[in-house]
């Protein structure tokens, strides 16, 4: 089956940065979000669903896994000729999915926050396929998400900023060249009209301001509920503990998603690289930051079993006591 002709919308960008609101939105544009998005999937951390594809989110993982990564290590992959050949496994895999959403559509809409740090393949897959691809790059302050993987995760802000860098800088690298559009979650929030909106037609599609369906978004979806944490650009300036190029790029971000300036404007692509070059000197330093981190989540992991143990016996001596 070609897929000349058929639409896809992705809405890319890290996790905790307003991608499942995001994608809602698509439903109000036009977008099927297929029958594996399971929208009734909650969790405490997301109580109004997460609105993924299971299959291609559990692809994404999968594929990071087989070259040695996991979804909170803040190092981009390197796309070298052993990488792309391991990975050309699943590039099968993918094609179907793709065929399988397409039985019933012309615009398919998903997110997974992982297929940012595969991009390089997932366009390979979309331009083989002949499917046409829309990016729409989920956006959020750093320190805001920082401390909802903190709240979630358990990790420090220093290291939820550097995850937060790598999501969106192979966004912003590999989505370059094609349609695409940056939208800040506090100002989807703020004022969801106006971003839905320009997402229509930044991307092409029909928006209807009063329509039932984006009513229903915007008074019962779009609830504060949603945001528990959120902090302006000072508060970033003011924290030792977010690097100042990523406070740099996320000023830049907020610009383009208030369409001050445009993403493939010169300046902002010069800004974008510069950073992305910076990340890529720091390989070496968050590898070893990585490394560490998971040494201590073993660590705990073993102390928590130990405690355990201790409990259980101390549970029994305690009962053999009292008989």
């Amino acid at each position: 089956m070609t897929l000349k002709k058929k639409r896809i919308i992705a809405v890319i960008g890290v996790q905790r940065s307003g991608t499942s609101a995001i994608t809602r939105g698509l439903q109000v544009l036009g977008a099927d979000l297929g029958n594996f998005y399971g929208p009734n999937t909650v969790g405490p951390d997301n109580e109004k669903g997460y609105f993924e594809d299971f299959e291609i989110s559990h692809l994404d993982v999968n594929m990071l896994n087989s070259i040695g990564y996991t979804w909170d290590n803040p190092v981009l992959p390197v796309f070298d000729d052993n990488t792309k050949q391991i990975l050309s496994a699943f590039y099968p895999i993918g094609a179907n999915i793709l065929q399988r959403r397409f039985e019933s559509t012309d615009l398919f809409g998903f997110k997974d926050p992982l297929i940012a740090r595969l991009l390089p393949l997932w366009n390979d897959i979309f331009k083989n396929e002949g499917v046409e691809v829309s990016y729409i790059i989920a956006c959020r302050n750093p320190l805001s998400t920082a401390k909802s993987m903190q709240k979630r995760d358990g990790f420090d802000i220093v290291k939820g900023c550097y995850i937060w860098l790598g999501y969106i800088t192979a966004s912003l690298i590999h989505s370059a060249g094609y349609k695409r559009i940056v939208v800040d979650y506090d100002e989807l929030m703020k004022d969801p009209e106006k971003q839905l909106g320009r997402t229509a037609e930044r991307l092409n599609l029909k928006f209807d301001a009063g329509s039932p369906e984006f009513i229903e978004y915007k008074e019962s979806f779009l609830s504060e509920s949603l945001r528990h944490t959120s902090f302006g650009i000072s508060d970033l300036a003011a924290n030792a503990e977010v690097p100042p190029k990523i406070a740099e790029l996320y000023v830049l971000l907020k610009r383009i998603a208030m369409d001050e300036i445009s993403i493939d404007d010169i300046e902002a692509a010069a800004k974008i690289n510069k950073i992305y070059s910076w990340m890529t000197e720091l390989r070496s330093t968050l590898l070893y930051m990585q490394a560490q981190f998971d040494a201590l989540v073993y660590l705990k992991k073993e102390s928590d079993k130990k405690d355990a143990k201790i409990a259980e016996l101390t549970e029994s001596l305690i009962s053999c006591h009292s008989r």
